[in-house]
């Protein structure tokens, strides 16, 4: 094959020889421009018809050097999921697909090297995935002869073949579409007839070797190999390739046989084993898929596990095995995280395998009692035959499974022996402190790969389920009481009596328990002390919730104070920890008080943040930090007393966090957004130091702008809602930061709205300066285009604001400024454009009606901001409707019409009302404006009408209120009111909406206007004489009624 062909643009042609070239300086050169220009060429040769294949040729080629050819392949497993589906970009031809296939099977079958091997096998497996069956149907009758071949001539080359098979399986089994899951479970029992047959071979082989000394041993440690991935795919197959395992009989035998197995097994890896020590490790791998296995088809299938052969007993022989390990937990070395990966990319765990297996052992027990007290909950159909399966499960597994003897003996060996805190345990808690409180933590992952915690979660579930036995547990804790336990076997106790809270609650007497037995223990001073008080910590945080009442909860404070002091040798970093961690718990108790909290405050905070300096952990720090947040949260306004300490470490921590760790700067934007609230108007003393931090956070070219972007703008509100005018200047300054953010549809977006309207109320005079005017405006008028309703209205709302600012501040002169700053932006041109087509859509009907640029409750915006400038200065409004080009007597003719109409669908009083007020003030101008008013009586008669009636509110006993029910004579404030909340109600009581009385402000203009036109009866020989008599006779009858209250 020639690969001579160069691409435009290329730095060199693509050919073996330079593919190789680009490979080993990628992969093996010291230079690094070196490195980077292989990089950048093989980056560009990904477009090339020929790369993919060629990389598959340079790793098929051993006489490579390793890493040049795992970079091939690795570059090929990258290629497949950009360019082998069809629709991507540059997407690899079928021909060349089909050469590459041809050679998959290849690359791992004759492949020494199992790191090779494995890439090659994930390689196949994501073409699997695409390609089968549509694009490759033969690909698993070629694997499985594949199989077949080298079973019966190369037992390497089985290897490779069973580790393809392995990862195809997988991918296949955890793919969501139907059509891969469904091609799994058609090729399955094929696959589980060829396995169980490899599988009994190579078992058979190694065991005949390590029993009677019968063949050879570098073939028999192959064979383990092979047996054991045979083994896990086999494992899976029967999981995923079944909709109903326990019905097919190959399943039930494989079944069978794993339980017989795992008996015989287990007796290969005891003290007297008959296997040689240097192999028990591959038998005890394959002990684990056993139990993986057993676990799994429990999970998967529960209404199948019961019905499986001997599957009770075999819970039960788990069960015995857990028993067994009990009586040597507290010698075990105990189970940890180690720092590698498996080839599936979870973590590993080292430590003695019967701790393991006991471990699986309590899994399979959790799992059982999942099935028998929490069935599957789906919306997928299921046949009445699934639905009687699945209660027939229940029933096996509740009568035969969970008896009342079986609970008991459950309940009594977690409690007696595998609660104990081992000397394994207490090793890595002093190795590494923060790691394993963090691993150990209530909320942690810990029960599914160590003991204690598993244990911890089964009686959790065994006192949920079953509630009956808190009566003998009462009598545990009785004898607890009494007796004189070690610190051990005390801890133990406290362990089970956290589990067992919400069970006892009604018949043990904590509150008497923490002033009698806690506060002494959290005392003792004792080598071992510290394991006593972190459980007393995390005991307190279990039943702060459930049964503790006010008058102990001082003295929980004080022993949460006490297990966060320093100063006790025994109050180690996990203790202090633990106690901090739990505090947040305490503190969010729905029954806490800041009163009965504040004698511990100022302590509890100081050790806190002596706390958070000490330790190195983030997850630890954003832990301390969370629990910060929420006793200033909780404290209220009670925390000013502690406000001035917690922000001097404040910015300290913010320092501190490196540039990459967000997460401990949005726990420092939380805890200065709690203070803020609590602290309310105190809190503006600490806008000094506050606002240097939030624009940080919030400039848009910093890396973590996007990361602190919620808890920012969460921060900013707060101190918004607690300013008072006149603002700090460099809080002003801040409004720009959140102008370019109102265009987006995001809740950040409405509140960054929400911050801009209330600089309009607190900073009037800022936002009107050149500076900041015309882009508040700018940004604003973007938002009358969002599609949330909530965001356009509040943008109109607030350039109404902008508007009354203007005229408060600057008279028309000011309105006028601002009404040519939204003429040059082009809003005003685009409302009216708006409003235009609303009405060209109400005058069309039929198929060939125009529709309207905007709806309704746009249309409604639209008109409120004209209202305001109306409102303000009417001449101003009509010099602007003339600034387009076209006489007032031509845009008032279809834009009165449409304001007019536009009053049935406001459907908010004070917006009628606004209209209102401003069309009125339009009979204050000359002509042309007073013949164009006077020709639009009927509708300004029925508008007057309509909105004055609706405005009455006979009920109030004062007088105005009673004509006009939007007119404020007094509101009163409330203790709760934020300064925010003041000044907007100050700035709303100058709203004219608020303060005239609409029928006043009609009569008086009405009257000037029957004044300008020559007096009433030329009024009503010229004008009135065009309205219907009901519209007058409904005006007059309100003009009378008005009397009467004026008298």
């Amino acid at each position: 094959m020639n690969f001579a062909i160069e691409a435009p643009g290329e730095a060199a042609p693509l050919s073996p020889w330079e593919l190789v070239k680009a490979l080993s300086g990628a992969a093996t050169s010291t230079d690094h421009a070196q490195r980077q220009s292989a990089s950048q060429q093989l980056q560009t040769w990904e477009s090339h018809p020929d790369y993919y294949a060629s990389l598959q040729t340079a790793y098929l080629d051993t006489e490579q050097d390793k890493q040049i050819r795992f970079l091939a392949i690795i570059l090929l497993k990258n290629g497949i999921d950009k360019y082998w589906r069809h629709t991507a970009r540059h997407a690899i031809k079928p021909e060349k697909k089909q050469f590459i296939r041809s050679r998959l099977l290849q690359g791992s079958l004759n492949e020494e090297d199992k790191s090779l091997a494995l890439h090659n096998a994930l390689v196949t497996a994501k073409i699997f995935r695409i390609d089968y069956p549509t694009e490759w149907p033969d690909a698993f009758s070629a694997l499985i002869e594949a199989i077949k071949a080298a079973n019966a001539s190369n037992q390497l080359h089985l290897r490779g073949a069973l580790l393809v098979l392995l990862r195809v399986v997988k991918e296949l089994g955890t793919a969501r579409l139907r059509k891969s899951q469904t091609a799994l479970q058609a090729v399955t029992p094929e696959l589980v007839q060829l396995l169980g047959a490899i599988y009994t071979e190579k078992t058979a082989y190694w065991q005949d070797l390590w029993t009677k000394g019968h063949g050879d041993e570098d073939t028999a440690e192959i064979a383990a190999e092979n047996s054991l991935t045979a083994l896990k795919v086999l494992r899976r197959l029967v999981t995923v390739g079944y909709e109903q395992p326990h019905a097919d009989a190959m399943v039930c035998g494989f079944w069978s046989l794993s339980q017989s197995q795992f008996d015989q097994f287990l007796g290969g890896v005891s003290q007297d084993s008959w296997i040689p020590v240097p192999y028990q490790d591959m038998v005890g791998k394959h002990l684990i898929q056993f139990t993986k296995l057993h676990i799994e088809m429990s999970e998967t299938h529960p209404a199948s596990f019961p019905l499986l052969p001997n599957s009770i007993p075999l819970t039960k022989a788990y069960w015995n095995l857990v028993k067994g390990f009990s009586e040597v937990f507290e010698k075990s070395g105990g189970i940890k995280q180690a720092s590698g990966e498996t080839a599936g990319g979870n973590r590993k765990h080292e430590g003695p395998l019967y701790e393991k297996l006991a471990l699986k052992g309590l899994l399979l027990l959790r799992s059982c009692m999942a099935i028998a007290h929490h069935p599957v909950q789906t919306f997928k159909y299921r046949s009445t035959e699934a639905k009687e399966l699945e209660k027939q499960a229940v029933h096996i597994l509740r009568d035969d499974l969970l008896t009342r003897d079986m609970l008991l003996d459950m309940m009594q060996v977690i409690i007696s022996n595998l609660f104990i805190f081992r000397k394994s345990d207490l090793e890595a808690w002093e190795e590494d402190p923060e790691g394993w409180e963090s691993q150990e933590r209530t909320e942690g992952q810990a029960y599914e790969w160590a003991v204690r915690p598993c244990a911890e979660r089964l009686l959790l579930d065994l006192l949920t389920h079953y509630k009956e036995l808190g009566e003998p547990l009462l009598a545990y804790f009785d004898l607890v009481t009494k007796a004189d336990m070690d610190i051990v076997s005390k801890e133990a106790a406290y362990c089970a009596l956290g589990c067992a809270a919400s069970v006892i609650y009604q018949s043990f007497d904590f509150d008497t328990f923490l002033t009698t037995f806690l506060v002494k223990d959290v005392q003792i001073q004792d080598p071992m002390a510290k394991l006593l008080r972190r459980r007393i910590a995390i005991l307190l945080s279990q039943w702060i919730s459930i049964k503790i009442s006010q008058a102990s909860r001082p003295a929980v404070y004080d022993i949460f104070r006490h297990l966060m002091n320093p100063d006790d040798q025994h109050n180690d970093e996990v203790v202090r920890i633990t106690a901090a961690r739990q505090l947040k718990y305490i503190a969010e108790d729905f029954e806490f008080t800041p009163e009965s909290f504040y004698p511990s405050a100022a302590d509890t905070f100081n050790l806190l943040v002596s706390l958070l300096q000490e330790v190195e952990s983030d997850e630890t720090k954003l832990a301390i930090l969370e629990t910060v947040r929420v006793i200033v949260s909780r404290m209220e306004t009670h925390i000013s007393q502690f406000g001035d300490a917690i922000m001097v470490i404040l910015p300290k921590v913010w320092e501190s966090a490196a540039s990459e760790e967000y997460m401990i700067k949005q726990s420092v934007l939380a805890i200065m957004s709690a203070l803020v609230s609590s602290m309310r108007v105190e809190s503006q003393r600490y806008q000094g130091p506050i606002i240097p931090l939030l624009k940080e956070a919030m400039n848009p070219e910093s890396a973590l702008h996007l990361h602190l972007i919620e808890e920012s703008v969460d921060l900013w509100k707060a101190i918004m809602m607690q300013s008072s005018p006149a603002l700090n200047p460099d809080l002003v300054q801040m409004v720009q930061l959140a102008l370019p953010l109102l265009e987006y549809d995001s809740e950040v977006a409405n509140q960054c709205l929400d911050i801009v309207k209330d600089y309009i109320i607190l900073a009037p005079q800022a936002i009107l300066t050149d500076a900041l005017r015309r882009p508040t405006l700018s940004a604003l008028a973007k938002t009358l285009d969002s599609k949330s309703r909530d965001q356009s209205q509040l943008g109109a709302k607030s350039i109404e604001h902008v508007i009354r600012a203007a005229e408060e501040f600057g008279g028309a002169q000011g309105v006028s400024i601002v009404i040519q700053d939204l003429l040059e932006i082009g809003v005003l041109r685009t409302m009216l454009e708006g409003l235009h087509s609303a009405w060209e859509s109400s005058q069309t009907t039929g198929p060939n009606r125009k529709s309207s640029k905007i709806n309704s409750l746009k249309e409604t915006d639209y008109f409120a901001v004209l209202a305001r400038i109306a409102l303000a200065d009417p001449a101003l409004l009509v010099t602007m409707l003339t600034s387009f080009g076209s006489p007032i007597e031509q845009v008032w003719s279809w834009l009165s019409t449409q304001w007019f109409a536009n009053f049935d669908c406001m459907g908010d009083i004070e917006r009628e009302k606004l209209s209102c007020l401003a069309l009125t003030r339009l009979w204050e101008l000359p002509n042309p404006m007073q013949d164009l008013v006077l020709a639009r009586l009927q509708d300004y008669l029925s508008m007057w009408t309509s909105v004055v009636m609706e405005l009455a509110d006979d009920t109030s006993g004062d007088a105005l209120r009673s004509q006009d029910s939007l007119v404020w004579i007094e509101v009163a404030g409330s203790e709760y009111d934020t300064p925010l909340d003041v000044s907007e109600r100050e700035f709303a009581a100058k709203d004219p909406v608020h303060c005239v009385v609409t029928f006043e402000f009609v009569k008086a203009r009405l009257g000037d206007m029957v004044q300008r036109v020559g007096g009433e009866q030329a009024f009503e020989a010229n004008w009135a004489v065009n309205v219907d008599r009901e519209v007058l006779a409904g005006f007059q009858r309100l003009s009378q009624s008005s009397g009467q209250v004026d008298r």
